[in-house]
């Protein structure tokens, strides 16, 4: 018994593109039904059932926003994705936050058009056999918060669009990017988190572009994939350009060669700060801004959500497997505390707490907060003068060594917030752990 093949209906009012189009689809082993409009179109769907949807955006009864729109509304499980004039790219954007799983640019590429079919039939396999969805701990509550991210995060599922996730220090955005990862179609593929803070000025086209030997690029290990950025703002204006290009055309051409190296990555940014504020200062292009901000996460702080703090904390202990619960005496403490480094703080002090307790319920000194002020045990180390015969050098590399290991703990071996906290910078802390040994 043959297998059924994919159905696709294709939307477009111009006769030429229809015709090619539709044996494009037929060579990939598609069925289509191709219509020349709106009207047409949403009279075929009423009576077929469609694996995706490929329309124009300019229709001579409508526009392909509309379409969008429509097929979101009720047929919300078929992945749509629209066509459009090159220069058209604002209208593109703007069907993907209506919901477009993603777009296509005329002259049609038709690797691109390949790979977008390979992702949206990907997509509704994925549909078809569910998985356990991933601990998000972020999201336990029910402000309204949380109830935007849950929302948002259903709608992301049929996408391919770019993501941009903004919250203080410590929100977990990368945990977030991790679960719009796998619940993507690309979930079987790599996930590659890309911090320029780490890497020089110097280095950045090496180690994002090009392939060095036995190392790979970035961007070819994030290819099918998902590549996550942080602090897009320190990579150069120029490789800000040759990134945006890279995501408009799927491709960019290689040092030392003339022909064009396809890439399929869909770009997760995550940021401390908004976005347009790096704009108005100077330090991220406008053009990648609007390419890149198509939808949009707020990830709250601890501070904002007080009232969720004990169902935060219990989803906590649970993930720990701990059996242990918060005495109300410990859970007013908790909640006293300002939480500078939000749920990433959290649950270093969850875990300290568990390993602590030797009852059934977790008490107030149980709870250990940490303590900002990281020169503290430096300054009582000189003051109870206890270096003793040690050398000068060696004894301030071990009151060195013990603030970076702290700055670490706190910061659950983040070499990036660790840095932040000392108040140094990133190849000042990588410099200093690799000299004291600290693993």
């Amino acid at each position: 018994m043959s297998e059924t093949k994919p159905k696709v209906i294709l939307i477009d009012d111009e006769a030429d593109i229809r015709h090619l189009l539709t044996m494009t689809l037929i060579q990939m082993k598609l069925d289509v039904v191709s219509c020349k409009d709106l009207t047409e179109a949403k009279d075929t769907l009423s009576n077929e059932r469609f694996d995706f949807c490929l329309t124009d955006l300019k229709l001579p009864d409508g526009d392909g926003l509309d379409m969008v729109s429509y097929c979101k509304k009720h047929y919300p499980d078929m992945p749509i994705a629209v066509i459009t004039a090159y220069s058209s790219t604002e209208k593109a954007i703007e069907a993907m936050r209506l919901g477009a799983f993603d777009f296509l640019s005329k002259p049609i590429d038709l690797n691109h058009l390949r790979q977008l079919l390979k992702h949206a039939f990907k997509f509704n396999q994925s549909r078809e056999k569910p998985k356990k969805d991933s601990i998000y701990k972020v999201l336990a509550g029910n402000d309204d918060f949380v109830s935007a991210i849950r929302n948002k995060l259903a709608k992301v599922k049929g996408s391919q669009a770019p993501v941009v996730i903004v919250g203080e220090p410590g929100t977990e955005k990368e945990a977030l990017a991790k679960i719009i990862h796998q619940q993507s179609s690309r979930a079987d593929n790599s996930l590659v988190f890309l911090d320029f803070e780490a890497h020089s000025l110097e280095s950045q086209e090496q180690v994002v572009f090009h392939n060095s030997g036995t190392n790979e690029s970035y961007l070819d290990r994030a290819d099918q994939g998902t590549l996550v950025i942080s602090n897009l703002q320190l990579l150069s204006l120029p490789l800000q350009k040759r990134l945006l290009q890279l995501i408009e055309d799927k491709s960019f051409i290689p040092e030392n060669e003339t022909e064009p190296t396809q890439l399929d990555i869909r770009v997760i940014v995550c940021s401390e700060v908004n976005l347009s504020e790096l704009v108005e200062k100077g330090l991220l292009r406008e053009d990648l801004y609007f390419r890149i901000n198509v939808i949009n996460f707020q990830v709250p702080s601890l501070r904002e959500r007080k009232g969720d703090l004990e169902a935060i904390i219990n989803s906590y202990l649970q993930d720990f497997n701990c059996d242990k619960k918060m005495s109300d005496a410990a859970l007013s403490k908790l909640t006293e505390h300002t939480f500078p480094y939000n749920y990433r703080e959290m649950e270093n002090i969850l875990i300290k707490a568990t390993t602590l307790s030797n009852q059934a319920s977790i008490e107030a000194e149980d709870i250990i907060l940490i303590d900002t002020s990281i020169s503290t045990k430096a300054n009582d180390n000189i003051e109870s003068n206890n270096r003793g015969n040690k050398p000068l050098e060696e004894y301030l590399e071990e009151i060195e060594k013990s603030e970076i290991e702290k700055a670490l703990e706190q910061t659950r071996w983040n070499r990036t917030e660790a840095a932040k906290l000392l108040k140094v910078s990133f190849r000042t802390i990588r410099y200093k752990m690799k000299k004291l040994g600290i693993q």
